[in-house]
């Protein structure tokens, strides 16, 4: 195989440090653990290598020998805070360490410490899931240090100066989440009509929609139920490197409850196009994505208007209700009206210390290069959901005339697309009426998907009321008793909702 070109190789490079969640294999030897670290300290110019043990404590760094204990002692103890307050502050993650918490913990991994070109693979999700694992098992807070210690390597490097503003900048962002829900009730208990799948029998096919572009054909997953379907349609979008399975169990609950689902697959950012651009056979997603995933839901409303999806002619055609997560909630604000209208903030692309930057900038920033300030508003859609969408800096400036009501959902502990910046801060600015934003305690930017094999997640209750058009309000039993709080948070501003 040909190697991928230079430009090719650093487009990869660029997103792979941020974004990758990592392939690799369990080290050979998983019983090892890390026991050095450098310490990189640019102001100085200095790489300092510093023990692990020396790090549990002031005390400790200040008797050490390294090199690290050394300079602290020069300069009076300065280092020890800011090392110790990296170090043993817990992590804004939460303590379960199942899959979804692996891949974000291998996300803020990658953006703290810098791996050696001998252990590429320390921050893969297995090594992380080690980790993880023997910090539980210990009953240790989840710190940085308690981490490090875990991971089955040899040794890491931290920069200072980027890590420790990086961690105080989402410690700050995940406060700001957690005083907007502090002292409210989270939504009642939804009734069994809500939370239990519904009495319809449940057909899946699949559909290939031709691209009138030439291009390759679109494939659509169809989850309907067997009659009539008495609910609207729904057509939900996935995320960057995903795919309709991870929704799934979204398609599942809402078609068993009466409605016709259409699940299109983004072949130029699913998971397969991740896989080749991880081979080295293709680049990161191009900018022009940003605008060819609203063509392509596009496509599938004109082929559900025209009868071509091989649906019962009872299917409803208009008055869709459109659902996406991540990159695909995103879309569902591009088509329920936000616009990218040019605005000051975009600048701070090229700044690493702007106080909204996030892990989603990197796919925001990507999109500029192709943003029109045009309207892609569809009015076949009715009302969309956006679940854990990257807005706040691509949409800074047109969120002002959405024409449909908008259900903005947010984790308070996902670190992709953190709540403050993402959520909390842009929701004043919706134009029009009905819009509702939803708080999840605990939800992180994985698991608030569901695929088959659960019973529609933490969301399917809440989901299905909005696709009745029923009010979402406070106190409205729309949560799962046994999932994550829902909290739907009073915003003033723009928007429907007010304190």
């Amino acid at each position: 195989m040909r190697p991928a070109p230079l430009a090719v190789r650093r487009r990869r490079g660029l997103f792979l440090s941020v974004l990758a969640c990592g392939l690799g294999l369990v080290p050979a030897s998983p019983a090892r653990a890390i026991e050095e670290l450098t310490l990189r300290l640019p102001v100085l110019d200095l790489s300092l290598s510093a023990r692990v043990s020396e790090l549990q404590s002031p005390q400790a760094l200040w008797a050490g020998d390294s090199d690290l204990a050394q300079l602290n002692r020069a300069f009076r103890g300065r280092y020890a805070a800011q090392v110790g307050e990296l170090l043993q502050t817990p992590l804004p993650l939460q303590q379960d360490a199942d899959n979804p918490m692996t891949r974000q913990a291998t996300l803020l991994l990658r953006s703290l410490v810098d791996v050696d070109a001998a252990e590429p693979d320390l921050l893969a999700a297995d090594p992380v899931q080690i980790a993880l694992g023997r910090v539980q098992a210990a009953r240790q807070p989840l710190t940085l240090l308690n981490l490090l210690q875990a991971l089955p390597g040899r040794h890491v490097t931290i920069r200072l100066e980027r890590a420790l503003p990086y961690l105080r900048r989402l410690q700050r962002q995940e406060g700001e989440a957690d005083a907007m829900i502090a002292g409210r009730p989270p939504l009642p208990p939804a009734p069994v009509s809500l939370l239990a799948p519904g009495p319809l029998a449940l057909v899946t096919e699949e559909r290939q929609l031709p691209d009138p572009q030439g291009q390759e054909p679109l494939p659509v997953t169809v989850v309907r139920p067997d009659g009539v379907a008495r609910l609207p349609t729904v057509v939900i979008s996935h995320g960057l490197w995903d795919a309709p399975e991870s929704f799934l169990g979204w398609a599942r609950h809402l078609a068993s409850h009466g409605a016709t689902v259409l699940l299109p697959r983004h072949r130029g950012s699913d998971i397969s196009q991740q896989a080749e651009m991880l081979a080295g056979e293709a680049p990161p997603p191009p900018p022009d994505e940003f605008l060819r995933r609203p063509r392509e839901v596009s496509l599938v409303l004109d082929a559900l208007g025209a009868g071509q999806l091989g649906l019962p002619a009872t299917t409803p055609t208009r008055d869709v209700v459109f659902m996406g997560h991540s990159w695909g909630g995103t879309t569902a604000l591009q088509l329920a009206g936000a616009r990218s209208i040019a605005n000051p903030l975009w600048q701070a692309c090229n700044r690493t210390d702007a106080p909204q930057r996030n892990i989603s900038w990197v796919l925001q920033c990507s999109f500029l290069p192709a943003a029109i300030p045009d309207s892609l508003a569809d009015p076949r859609i009715a009302r969309v959901v956006a679940v854990s969408p990257p807005q706040g800096l691509v949409f800074a400036a047109g969120l002002d005339q959405l024409n449909v009501p908008v259900l903005l959902v947010s984790g308070t502990r996902d670190l992709v697309v953190p709540p403050h910046p993402e959520a909390l801060k842009p929701f004043p600015a919706y134009g029009g009426q009905g819009h509702r934003l939803v708080l999840v305690q605990g939800g992180t930017h994985f698991n608030l998907p569901a695929t088959a094999a659960t019973a529609g997640g933490p969301l399917r209750a809440l989901l299905l009321r909005w696709l009745q058009g029923q009010p979402v309000e406070p106190g409205v039993p729309l949560g799962d008793p046994s999932g994550l709080p829902l909290h739907v948070v009073p915003v003033t501003g723009n928007g429907s909702q007010s304190s």
